[in-house]
């Protein structure tokens, strides 16, 4: 099941079990944060003192 699937619409198409819900929304919070850590990461190193 892909996220487009879930945010597809009005959240008609969501996932009914709340779990699901938490779960999805964990995982691409998580997947920002590191996203945005990363590019940080390398900013420094890209960027001289």
């Amino acid at each position: 099941m892909g996220i487009t699937e879930i945010v597809r619409g009005n959240g008609d198409d969501a996932p009914p079990r709340t779990g699901t819900r938490i779960a999805w929304f964990i995982a691409i919070w998580s997947l920002s944060t590191a996203v945005f850590f990363g590019a940080a990461s390398l900013l420094h190193l890209i960027v001289p003192r």
